[in-house]
């Protein structure tokens, strides 16, 4: 999976942003969006085979990137502290995280240093 970041300028360019993708045909596995000081950040995890399309789309349509990388999207039990077991799991086998947010479905994003490494350590 593929973690699509862009920078937005408002809630309405939000909204503009998630329209694209769906005009295109992309189904997004995972997104979440926050404030900045001016603007917002949006992520937006896609497949690998959708990655390129929606990263053209969206870049056609004057979106500002931001970072892209590979991603885990694993399932997980929703119980209280799981996230943190999640991470502390992840930190302790020696990959750096970079990103971590829930998404639909019971599952985590995950992006760190090594995939590998956090794959096996959530397993």
């Amino acid at each position: 999976m593929q973690d699509l970041t862009f920078v937005v300028g408002e809630d309405r360019a939000v909204a503009e942003l998630w329209e694209t993708l769906g005009s295109v045909g992309i189904t997004m596995q995972a997104s979440c969006m926050f404030p900045r000081l001016e603007g917002r950040i949006v992520h937006v995890v896609v497949t690998d085979e959708d990655a390129e399309r929606a990263y053209d789309a969206l870049r056609a349509e004057n979106f500002i990137p931001l970072d892209r990388r590979e991603v885990l999207v694993a399932d997980f039990v929703v119980r209280p502290g799981e996230i943190g077991r999640i991470a502390r799991r992840i930190s302790d086998a020696g990959a750096k995280l970079y990103i971590l947010y829930l998404a639909s479905d019971n599952r985590v994003v995950i992006g760190a240093s090594d995939l590998d490494t956090a794959a096996a350590a959530i397993r």
